[in-house]
């Protein structure tokens, strides 16, 4: 198809998580055949896009951003393009598209301000969701210290939270992007743990572990914006039961200095979804698995991101959209190889290169499970 190759899966009867994984140069006759395909999908179902992000080059975004504008469903709201390249090729790398059925006139709306769209709210059975995109550190295209940009992007994230009725305590997942992730993690780091702690998630003693975090994925890469950071955020509020994946064979992050959970669970009335954070080759320590050795980080990844999910009585078959970081793109075979042999093949996911937060780890991944409602599947 063009290029590329479409999964539109079901997360309950209202919502859909679309991945468009490009299969080979992606420049802008495919950025336009896809987004029409995507276009295509949301037409035919009556929905509409609650969150939106591409990976690409960053030399593709003017294409992207002029293919989109050609349908109404992107067009009126804010997305993310996030660099990452294909592994083999330029341009385009994959679009993962979280779409949602409206139940009338009403119930969803794009969130702008004085810079412009922010995001987008749905609201569903008594519950509101809020899916932040492109929140950085720079607003009013101004310059700050890099030490000053995380800060400031977890507070503008905050304010738009705040604006909808809602806070940093309703945020379900986070995705951030980060220019020099080797040297800025620690400082990221720093600056989530003191904006969760301002907001009460985190203990202000710091000897009692975070009752909950939410779910994150933090690479390195940047985006059009410039600046050091970027990010996504999906917020839920109302009546949705929002809980911490607890299962896995990885400790919790908190221990090492990270304010995130391995996963959440958004039980809903029909589904529960499950948040899988990026995940790489870590043992019961926080310490790195594997250095330099690619086919066993995967294996490892595959096993840790397996039995989480198991937990809540999920299979590989149940992920409905990932995203898979290859710190080096000649790794791709690889990856293949492994993920064949784990029956991962036809995985909804998009593959990009991008920095990993460590220097020895070269394999990342992050997921979307859904399975059915609470009690059902275990």
């Amino acid at each position: 198809m063009d290029g590329f190759t479409l999964f539109a899966l079901e997360a309950g009867p209202d919502q859909l998580h679309i991945t468009a994984r490009i299969d080979r140069d992606g420049g802008a006759p495919v950025a336009a055949s896809v987004c029409a395909a995507i276009a295509s999908v949301l037409d035919a179902r009556g929905m509409r896009v609650l969150g939106e992000r591409a990976f690409g080059t960053l030399d593709c975004y003017p294409a992207y951003a002029a293919a989109r504008e050609k349908h109404p469903h992107f067009a009126t709201g804010p997305f993310s393009y996030v660099e990452g390249a294909p592994p083999r090729g330029s341009g385009l790398a994959g679009i993962q598209v979280h779409a949602v059925r409206p139940a009338g006139g009403d119930g969803f709306r794009v969130l702008g301000d004085a810079r412009g769209p922010r995001g987008r709210v749905w609201e569903r059975d008594g519950a509101s969701y809020l899916h932040l995109a492109g929140i950085h550190g720079l607003p009013n295209g101004g310059s700050r210290g890099r030490g000053d940009q995380a800060a400031a992007m977890f507070g503008e994230m905050e304010r738009l939270l705040e604006s909808c009725a809602a806070g940093v305590r309703d945020l379900v997942r986070t995705w951030i992007w980060l220019d020099g992730i080797s040297g800025e993690y620690d400082r990221l780091n720093a600056a989530r743990t003191a904006r969760f702690r301002s907001a009460g998630l985190i203990p202000a003693s710091g000897e009692e572990a975070p009752a909950y975090l939410p779910a994150s994925t933090c690479v390195g890469a940047r985006t059009p914006a410039g600046g050091v950071c970027s990010s996504d955020g999906l917020a839920v509020t109302g009546d949705v039961r929002v809980v911490p994946l607890t299962g896995g064979v990885q400790p919790p992050a908190w221990g090492y200095g990270s304010a995130f959970s391995r996963g959440i669970c958004l039980e809903e009335k029909e589904c529960r979804q499950l948040f899988v954070s990026g995940t790489a080759a870590i043992d019961g320590e926080g310490r790195s698995l594997h250095p330099g050795d690619v086919r066993a980080q995967v294996e490892e990844t595959f096993e840790v991101v397996r039995s989480l999910i198991a937990a809540e009585g999920a299979r590989f078959r149940d992920i409905r959209s990932a995203t898979v970081y290859l710190k080096r793109g000649a790794d791709l075979e690889v990856y293949d190889t492994v993920a064949r042999r784990w029956g991962l093949g036809d995985l909804p996911a998009v593959v990009v290169v991008a920095d990993i937060c460590r220097d020895e780890l070269l394999f990342e991944m992050d997921a979307l499970a859904v399975v059915g409602g609470k009690g059902s599947g275990r």
